[in-house]
């Protein structure tokens, strides 16, 4: 009986020792405060080389999960982030427009002291705009290297540009987020992605949205709908990776066209790339760091 008891005992220690393994996460989340708020970031590695990674629209630091580990096991120090009202990064009611996110992004820099010549700045969907606003500053100088992820420097269809959503297609999707939030996320996430993802996945993201609040979300929208940053594509002079999903080539072809010197490569996935097919973007992401 005291054998059994023994066995039992030592079955129970196993077990709690691989949950404890399985919700033991590959990095360290930390906080930084800038300006008016407190950000939220996580980091792994410790190379000589940083990779920022910067969430789109409501998402979170956490989205780049499949690639933080990959990268800091490859001698890189990671550190992804959580942009202003998104994620477990201080909400604000005012503040919420992607030239805040450029100037939070500087700050945050600083306050890490990062050396911009030894960083590679990765911005995925909306935060191609945050990145472009970046560069456009006279406050910074460009980073080491620029990899945009599925963005656009104007999300608006105009005569000269057919990339873009119709005044209704945006109205629609800026009411939904008001209307019904939860349903509004959950189906913005579902379309991020070519082939269909396990429920986990989706249930995840969707959360992670919904910390940011409607209002917000709605505010960066607008932001996004509005704004017309073509012009900083010209200004950008550091070595470029532009990824695009296959639906997306249009864009990438255009944007490739603005940015002297850049590298273009074409993703057969959803928007959600680096999730959907994150051995290609993340061998993508490695070669064109090998290259300097």
């Amino acid at each position: 009986m005291s054998i059994n008891k023994h066995w039992f005992s030592l079955l129970i220690a196993a077990a709690a020792l691989t949950v404890s393994a399985a919700e033991k996460k590959p990095w360290k989340d930390a906080y930084l405060s800038v300006g008016d708020i407190k950000i939220h970031y996580i980091e792994a590695g410790a190379g000589d080389h940083t990779l920022v990674f910067i969430p789109g629209l409501t998402m979170t630091a956490e989205v780049w999960k499949e690639q933080i580990p990959y990268f800091a096991s490859r001698n890189y120090h990671i550190i992804a982030m959580d942009p202003r009202s998104q994620g477990l990064t201080t909400k604000t009611e005012q503040g919420n427009t992607y030239f805040q996110h450029a100037a939070d992004l500087v700050a945050f820099l600083k306050g890490l002291k990062l050396d911009r010549q030894q960083t590679t700045l990765i911005g995925w969907s909306a935060a191609v705009i945050t990145l472009l606003d970046y560069v456009s500053s006279p406050e910074t100088g460009q980073p080491e290297h620029l990899v945009l992820v599925d963005g656009f420097p104007m999300m608006r269809k105009e005569a000269d540009y057919p990339w873009g959503v119709t005044v209704q297609q945006a109205r629609t999707t800026a009411l939904s987020f008001e209307e019904d939030r939860a349903k509004a996320g959950d189906k913005f996430v579902r379309s991020m992605f070519k082939a269909a993802q396990p429920e986990l996945l989706y249930k995840e993201m969707a959360d992670a949205s919904l910390k940011t609040p409607a209002n917000t979300t709605v505010a960066l929208f607008f932001d996004l709908y509005t704004g017309d940053r073509r012009t900083a594509l010209s200004k950008i002079t550091a070595p470029t990776l532009i990824v695009v999903a296959s639906e997306s080539r249009g864009m990438g072809e255009y944007m490739h066209s603005q940015i002297g010197g850049s590298q273009l490569q074409v993703v057969d996935a959803g928007h959600a790339l680096f999730l959907e097919k994150p051995q290609a973007f993340n061998q993508i992401l490695e070669e064109f760091l090998s290259k300097f």
